[in-house]
C-alpha cells in the first residue's frame, strides 16, 4: 500500500478534555437532582402545617444555590465537548461591542440587596422571590470585582476559562471541605483522649448529653432548642472553644483553602502560561470557590447582613487565589519557586486575619462575659468590624493595582 493510500491518521484523544467533559457532566446532573430534591423538601415546608417542619425559604435559597452552580458548570462541559470533536469554541461577538460594560452591573447591587431585604421582612412571598435574589445578590459582586481585576488581560479559551471556574466551584470546595472534616476529626479525637484522663469531666459531659436527650424527646418543640443552648452554654462558652475556633479558623482553614482554590491553574500546569494569565485565571478560581461559599448560605432571617458580608469576603477569595495563581505562572516559567512560597504565605496571612477577626466579631458577646479571656482579645473583638472593613478595602485597591501593573508591565513581568 502506498503512501497516498493509507488511511489518515486519528488525532491524539485530548484527555484533559475528557475528564473536563466527564467531571463537568456528573456534576451538573448530581447538582440539578440534589438542587430538585431539596427544592421540594423545601415546598414541602411550605404547604405543610407541621411546626416541626423546617424554614422552607432558607431550604428553597440553598436549592437554588445548588441549581444555579450546577449551571454554571454546563459551559465547561459544553466547550470540552467541542474539543473532543475537534472544535475550537470562541467567545461571544458582544463581549467586543463597545456598550458591552458588565461592570455597571454593580448598579443592581444596592436594589437588589434593599428588595431582598424587604421581601425577606414580609414573609409571605418570600419563599418565592428571595431564592433568585439571593442568585443576583451573591452573583453581582464576585462578577464586577472579577472583571475589574481582569480587565485587559488575558483571558485565554473558553474552555480554559469555564474549566478553571468550574473547579473554583466544586473540586475546590470538595477537597477544602474534606481536608477540614479530617482536622475536626482529629481534634475530636484529641478531646476524646483528654476527656478520658479527666473523669469528672467526662461525667459532666455524660450529663449534658443525658439532658439534651430528654429533652429532646418530652420537651415542648418550641421551647427545646432554647432550652438545649441554655444547657450548653457554660460549655460553648468557656475560653477553651474560643481558642480552639481561633486556631481553627484562623490558621488552618487559611492553609488549607489557600493550598487548594488554585486547583484550576494547576491543572495548567506546563502550559505557556504567563504572570497576567496566570493572575486571571487565579482569580476566576477564587471566584468559583467565592461563589459556591456564599451560594449555599441560606440564612433567610438575617439574609442581607449574610449577602452584605459574603460580598466582603468574595474580594479576599479572589484577590489571594490571584495573587498565587500569579506566583504560580512566574514559578513555572522561572523554575524558582521563592516567590510561589512568599505568595501561599502572604494569602494565608491575608485570609487568616479576616477569619480570625470575623470569629472575634461573631464571638463578642460571649467574649465580653467572659472575665478569663485576656484584654487583648477582647479589645480585637471590639475593633473586629474595623479590621474586617479595613482588610475588605486593602484587598480591593490591591486588586485594581495588580491589574494596573500587569497591564503595563505584564510582558515583563516574571
Amino acid at each position: 500500500m502506498t503512501s497516498e493510500q493509507q488511511e489518515p491518521t486519528r488525532p491524539a484523544i485530548h484527555w484533559m478534555s475528557v475528564g473536563q467533559f466527564s467531571l463537568s457532566l456528573f456534576a451538573v446532573i448530581s447538582l440539578w437532582c440534589l438542587a430538585g430534591l431539596v427544592a421540594l423538601i423545601g415546598l414541602y415546608a411550605q404547604f405543610s402545617n407541621s411546626l416541626l417542619t423546617p424554614d422552607a425559604t432558607s431550604l428553597l435559597i440553598y436549592a437554588a444555590g445548588i441549581g444555579f452552580i450546577g449551571s454554571l458548570l454546563v459551559p465547561s462541559a459544553y466547550f470540552a465537548f467541542l474539543r473532543l470533536r475537534g472544535q475550537h469554541g470562541s467567545w461571544p461577538e458582544f463581549k467586543r461591542k463597545p456598550w458591552f460594560k458588565p461592570g455597571l452591573l454593580v448598579l443592581l447591587f444596592p436594589i437588589v440587596l434593599i428588595t431582598g431585604s424587604i421581601v425577606s421582612q414580609t414573609g409571605n412571598l418570600s419563599w418565592l422571590l428571595l431564592p433568585p435574589l439571593h442568585i443576583l445578590a451573591i452573583l453581582i459582586p464576585i462578577w464586577w470585582l472579577f472583571y475589574l481585576g481582569s480587565r485587559q488581560l488575558p483571558m485565554g479559551s473558553p474552555q480554559r476559562a469555564w474549566g478553571v471556574l468550574g473547579s473554583g466551584l466544586v473540586l475546590s470546595p470538595l477537597l477544602a471541605g474534606m481536608l477540614q472534616m479530617l482536622i475536626l476529626a482529629g481534634i475530636v479525637v484529641i478531646a476524646m483522649f483528654y476527656l478520658s484522663t479527666r473523669p469528672d469531666l467526662s461525667e459532666e459531659i455524660s450529663n449534658l448529653i443525658t439532658r439534651i436527650s430528654i429533652m429532646q424527646r418530652y420537651a415542648d418543640p418550641i421551647e427545646a432548642p432554647e432550652m438545649i443552648l441554655e444547657s450548653m452554654s457554660l460549655y460553648v462558652q468557656g475560653p477553651v472553644v474560643v481558642y480552639v475556633a481561633l486556631i481553627f479558623a484562623a490558621i488552618l482553614v487559611p492553609m488549607i483553602e489557600e493550598m487548594v482554590k488554585p486547583l484550576g491553574v494547576l491543572f495548567l500546569a506546563g502550559s505557556a502560561l504567563s504572570p497576567a494569565g496566570g493572575f486571571v485565571v487565579g482569580m476566576l478560581s477564587g471566584a468559583g470557590f467565592a461563589l459556591c461559599e456564599s451560594m449555599l448560605y441560606s440564612n433567610a432571617e438575617d439574609w442581607s447582613t449574610v449577602v452584605a458580608s459574603r460580598a466582603l469576603s468574595a474580594v479576599v477569595h479572589i484577590m489571594t487565589t490571584g495573587l498565587v495563581g500569579w506566583a504560580l505562572a512566574a514559578a513555572w516559567r522561572k523554575r524558582s519557586y521563592l516567590q510561589l512560597g512568599f505568595a501561599y504565605l502572604l494569602a494565608v496571612l491575608i485570609h487568616g486575619l479576616w477569619n480570625g477577626f470575623a470569629i472575634l466579631n461573631f464571638s463578642y458577646a460571649f467574649i465580653i462575659e467572659m472575665p478569663e479571656i485576656p484584654s487583648i482579645i477582647s479589645t480585637l473583638a471590639l475593633i473586629s468590624p474595623l479590621v474586617i472593613g479595613f482588610l475588605a478595602l486593602e484587598m480591593f485597591v490591591y486588586l485594581l493595582w495588580s491589574n494596573y501593573r500587569l497591564r503595563k508591565f505584564g510582558n515583563t513581568l516574571q
